[in-house]
């Protein structure tokens, strides 16, 4: 968890939406995908060199070149972030923030695994804590909430617009902040099986269908 996700704000609308031009215009090539893969390059909101929030495009996914991992790891869990060798030098001084616009989770049954949609009503974007390394990115999980762990045990650690400066900026406040507790009102509904291909991107990924 969490191994697909929905981005499709566009620049502008994201620009407007938290009032961040910076790096705007780096975006311009970055096409909305209603199912993003793994290894794809995604949006995310970090700090310039100056302090400042920007714009970026990041791989999600990573691999450092001392990683015994043969394969790059998506996801870190907050319980171990700010110790793990792999993660903890990020998590100090590289955090950033992934908005996006649904994330998706399989559900496990003996008629095989569906995919369920997470989004917010509105499309209002999720945002979601992550961190980098170079061009690579993490998101951040903790433990589902109980009305969602039945879906699955993880999920992201969503944040509140309110929280992106002190997440993005002050470390001891990244941690008070991925500890808190989670209960986000998620729209939670059963999508299209495709979605589990990567190559499918079409805009009924985020459709819901009907129960059987």
């Amino acid at each position: 968890m969490c191994g697909r996700i929905a981005q499709i704000h566009t620049p502008e609308e994201l620009a407007e939406l938290f009032d961040v031009q910076m790096g705007v215009d780096s975006l311009a090539d970055v096409s909305p995908s209603y199912n993003v893969a793994p290894s794809r390059e995604i949006i995310a909101l970090c700090l310039s060199a100056y302090g400042e929030e920007m714009w970026t495009t990041l791989q999600w996914g990573m691999l450092p070149h001392w990683s015994k991992f043969k394969r790059p790891v998506i996801n870190a869990r907050m319980e171990s972030v700010g110790s793990k060798p792999m993660f903890r030098n990020s998590f100090s001084k590289r955090r950033c923030v992934i908005p996006v616009t649904a994330y998706y989770e399989w559900l496990s049954s003996p008629a095989g695994k569906q995919p369920y949609c997470f989004r917010l009503e509105n499309d209002v974007p999720l945002l979601l804590a992550g961190l980098y390394l170079d061009n690579q990115c993490v998101i951040l999980t903790r433990p589902a909430q109980d009305d969602i762990a039945f879906i699955h045990n993880r999920m992201p650690v969503i944040l509140d617009s309110e929280m992106i400066r002190e997440y993005l900026s002050t470390l001891e406040f990244a941690f008070d902040i991925i500890e808190l507790h989670s209960n986000t009102r998620l729209q939670t509904y059963p999508v299209n099986r495709n979605v589990g291909n990567p190559r499918y991107n079409n805009p009924d990924c985020l459709n819901p269908i009907a129960q059987k």
